[in-house]
């Protein structure tokens, strides 16, 4: 489970930056670099949303589960898109948080499928798309077979949180 550094760890790390220089500089980027009086920003509540966690990579796909449990998500996680297809009929998802690059059925043609499909079936859950690709060409493909948003790896895993909150709460509204 992911947790936050420190600011003792932060602090170390700082002091590792900056040995090589004068001490009244490390003083003063150490001044700098952490501050407790920084406001934390607390993980959005994501109590009620079921999300579908689609991604080839165990270690990825270990990582977003986790996290996304940890702001009150109920997590289902696959590592194929053909093996959440499957399991559509009997679970309906909140959310996709799926990665494009994958063996067989890629993300983005799970995601042209999943448009083809009436509401009742998942034809318009909120998705968002996760990739290691160039950002303008991820940027264009994803959002043209259908997803709603898209974040590049390395993911910031409060902004896919944020992300996700966002989206649910629009499509409810609408």
């Amino acid at each position: 489970m992911y947790r936050a550094p420190t600011t003792r760890s932060l602090k170390r790390a700082g002091d590792q930056k900056v040995q090589a220089r004068d001490g009244r500089r490390r003083k003063q980027l150490l001044r700098h670099e952490v501050s407790p009086e920084l406001p934390r920003f607390p993980w959005p509540n994501l109590s009620g949303i079921h999300a579908f966690v689609i991604d080839d990579n165990e270690d990825t796909r270990r990582m977003l589960t986790e996290t996304l449990q940890h702001c009150g998500a109920v997590v289902t996680a696959y590592e194929s898109a053909d093996a959440c297809i499957a399991d559509l009929g009997e679970v309906m998802p909140t959310v996709f948080v799926c990665d494009l690059s994958m063996p067989n059925l890629n993300g983005l043609q799970f995601m042209r499928r999943m448009r083809q499909l009436p509401p009742e079936r998942g034809g318009q859950v909120p998705s968002i798309a996760v990739t290691a690709y160039y950002e303008d060409f991820a940027a264009a493909h994803a959002l043209e077979a259908g997803f709603d948003a898209y974040l590049m790896k390395p993911v910031r895993l409060e902004q896919l949180c944020r992300l996700i909150r966002e989206l649910t709460e629009r499509s409810v509204a609408s």
